[in-house]
């Protein structure tokens, strides 16, 4: 009486065809994590030009207001404080730098034309310093416009020179 000792185990086979079976659901799994980085990395880069659009209009017109004078320079714009500080823009082909004192904030966005212009209110009564920046964003042109209150006391200054 001879016992086989015999060890439940796979085949060969099932051990073939179970891994075929993973390699596929693998295959499918890192496909689609590849079109979700891929989404997510197009949703990042147009959040990060919207921020940086929010991020330097806040800069501009807290700027324009908290400063006294506004020189526009062959690449950029210098603002003059009421104690002597300065603050200025520099633009390049893709990025513009805001720079105050330390501290330098960078924004990517491509700027095509910058202008200030003299522009007096419905009245006649007020003249303001209009500040229009030209940006591309999205393959699109758009105008920012700014604008800076000139008070009595600047224009008197202006005539006398």
């Amino acid at each position: 009486m001879t016992k086989k000792n015999s060890i439940n185990a796979f085949s060969i086979v099932e051990a073939i065809v179970s891994m075929t079976i993973m390699a596929i659901i693998l295959g499918i799994v890192f496909f689609i994590f590849s079109i979700v980085t891929e989404r997510m990395l197009d949703y990042k880069n147009q959040n990060q030009l919207v921020n940086d659009l929010n991020r330097l209009t806040y800069s501009l017109n807290k700027d324009i207001f908290d400063n006294e004078k506004m020189h526009l320079m062959q690449d950029g714009i210098i603002f003059n404080g009421y104690s002597g500080e300065l603050v200025s823009y520099n633009f390049t082909n893709d990025y513009i730098l805001r720079s105050k004192e330390t501290f330098i904030d960078t924004f990517k966005i491509k700027l095509n034309q910058t202008r200030i212009d003299s522009v007096k209110s419905n009245s006649q009564r007020k003249v303001f310093l209009k500040l229009n920046l030209s940006v591309e964003a999205n393959e699109r042109v758009m105008d920012l416009n700014f604008y800076k209150p000139v008070h009595a006391n600047e224009l008197l200054q202006s005539i006398k020179k």
